[in-house]
């Protein structure tokens, strides 16, 4: 199980784990290979991908286990405490088409051009009828393309969710409902202003700051849901057996 995992190799810093996680593992694995050059951080971030969690640091240099944030706690409007806000797109990274050709598990058999699989930009219409399209070559060897068609989904919600943010700053540490602002918080915005209408977005960084002159603040940038898809990932399983160095 991840949080045993995140235990395990924690431990040997001294470093604890909190499980916000409500969503039950994928399956449990017999072992837990390791790759050479492979840090404790690499690991946990390999396992926790599979397993569609996010892993981040609190403020008391413990390392959480959470889903990401899928309904709203909290408002940001013209009523909120605010101090600045504002809204920024950058479409740049972003395509019409995203393409995936399949690496197939075998080649045996294997004739003219391999299949693609494809998804588009979540935003439709946004390019018009410019073919913008960005070609990925599925580098982990794919039985029946379903992983060729997970990487193209993710391309395209990953792109799109990292291309769109607001920043606030507000007065205070804490919301409405008096609980400390915090990352993976899902906030409904309605700023028209920056024109934000009816939109939900969750915090990826929260700083606070003191001064004598305008007391506490807090600032927070926002993403939409699909900036923290995961990328998707296999995990094999491996003979212990065949983990044990020659002569030892």
């Amino acid at each position: 199980m991840l949080e045993d995992l995140c235990h395990e190799i924690c431990g040997l810093y001294g470093i604890g784990v909190i499980n916000k996680s409500q969503a039950q593992d994928k399956s449990a694995w017999n072992s837990v290979p390791y790759n050479i050059g492979d840090t404790g951080w690499s690991i946990l971030d390999r396992y926790a991908r599979y397993q569609g969690k996010l892993l981040y640091d609190n403020g008391y240099s413990a390392l959480v286990i959470a889903d990401v944030a899928t309904q709203a706690t909290t408002v940001l409007n013209e009523r909120s405490p605010l101090t600045s806000y504002s809204y920024n797109e950058d479409i740049t990274q972003r395509y019409a088409n995203y393409e995936v050709i399949w690496q197939p598990f075998t080649t045996q058999s294997q004739t003219g051009l391999p299949p693609v699989f494809s998804a588009t930009d979540p935003q439709a219409g946004i390019f018009a009828n410019e073919n913008r399209t960005l070609v990925t070559i599925n580098s982990t060897s794919d039985q029946d393309g379903t992983l060729a068609q997970r990487f193209a989904n993710w391309q395209a919600n990953r792109n799109y969710g990292r291309s769109r943010s607001v920043s606030v700053t507000l007065q205070g540490f804490t919301d409405a409902g008096g609980q400390l602002w915090d990352v993976n918080q899902m906030a409904a915005i309605n700023l028209p202003m920056i024109n934000v209408v009816s939109d939900y977005m969750v915090t990826a960084t929260v700083s606070y700051s003191y001064n004598a002159q305008s007391g506490s603040s807090t600032t927070m940038t926002l993403y939409p849901q699909e900036a923290f898809s995961f990328e998707p990932t296999t995990l094999y399983q491996s003979n212990p057996a065949l983990q044990s160095l020659p002569g030892s």
